[in-house]
């Protein structure tokens, strides 16, 4: 829970037995095996949620060969969703999938990322402009205006963008 968080503040003054109506994911995504060489995916907190439907969709389909670069950017070590999974499928499937994780608060023994997802870590943990390749953004607002203008100025076309 986020002290400032709008959806944290809500959450918290719900009871057991209510319900709250969701939508989403925004956007007309559908994948198909083969539309990309690779991903690139930026997320940011629960903004992973799309990105982990695709992943393991990808990974756990043996006619796949679709590789996928993750940056997962977070607040704290403990605000990190699915961390399980996401480092067992690096684990299990370190040819296909590179994960980095980013902390603006990070934990004294670090060596992920640390602050803001930045055009250098996009550099270095997403797969190079191609035709070929994807880049998926999904998190707060700010984020994805931020991972658009980095990504525009490295060179990625609108085609190779979608955003969440």
């Amino acid at each position: 829970m986020y002290p400032t968080g709008r959806m944290s503040h809500h959450f918290r003054e719900m009871r057991e037995g209510e319900y709250l109506a969701v939508k989403g994911p925004k956007g007309p995504f559908k994948y198909k095996v083969g539309q990309a060489r690779a991903f690139g995916m930026i997320a940011g907190g629960s903004g992973i949620t799309p990105m982990f439907q695709l992943i393991r969709a990808i990974l756990e389909n043996p006619k796949d060969k679709t590789n996928v670069h993750l940056i997962y950017a977070n607040v704290t070590l403990e605000d990190i969703l699915l961390k399980e999974e996401l480092d067992g499928f690096a684990t299990n499937f370190p040819d296909r999938f590179k994960l980095y994780y980013v902390l603006s608060q990070p934990p004294e023994a670090w060596n992920g990322g640390t602050g803001h997802v930045s055009r250098e870590m996009i550099q270095t943990h997403c797969p190079p402009p191609s035709p070929h390749i994807q880049i998926l953004r999904c998190g707060p607002p700010g984020m994805n205006k931020a991972m658009a203008d980095h990504l525009n100025a490295l060179g990625y076309t609108s085609a190779m963008q979608f955003e969440f």
